[in-house]
């Protein structure tokens, strides 16, 4: 990893936690006990569609990492996720951030802007390093073993 590339990690991480952190402050400070107002009501439409997408997103991302880590230094990854995907944990990184997108989503609103921002952040962040992952490994391993692979997005990208 390129010392830019942790930099900018570290950089993104404190803005969002700022930022979410600044969004959402209005909403505890206008409310005199926060913890009495919470209710149990029936699951939302966004709630039905961001928990299963967030669950889904982070088991498949799990799983690419623990096979990833397993795999003998420089192979090309041969697990059922690469087979049509370079970077399938890079996928499941931007379902995770667009399902709290949705998750998040303030009242009347159609989804959270500063998450949504996060997750086209972290898509061209990953978009790009996952360019430069195939041209890597058509340099190390030859342009057959991995030209039918998408980077990212299967049929897109």
């Amino acid at each position: 990893m390129w010392f830019v590339h942790w930099a900018l990690g570290i950089w993104f991480y404190l803005a969002m936690s700022f930022a979410v952190w600044i969004e959402g402050a209005d909403t505890l400070l206008r409310t005199e006990s926060p913890l009495r107002d919470i209710t149990l009501s029936a699951p939302s439409i966004r709630t039905m569609l961001g928990v299963p997408l967030f669950i889904l997103a982070s088991g498949v991302q799990n799983d690419c990492h623990v096979y990833l880590a397993s795999l003998p230094k420089y192979t090309i990854p041969n697990h059922p996720l690469f087979h049509t995907m370079i970077c399938p944990h890079y996928t499941a990184e931007c379902v995770i951030y667009l399902s709290l997108a949705i998750l998040g989503t303030p009242q009347g609103a159609w989804i959270n802007h500063t998450i949504f921002t996060a997750f086209m952040f972290v898509l061209i962040n990953l978009a790009v390093t996952a360019s430069v992952t195939k041209e890597w490994y058509i340099k190390k391993f030859g342009k057959e073993k991995v030209e039918y692979r998408w980077n990212m997005i299967p049929y897109m990208f």
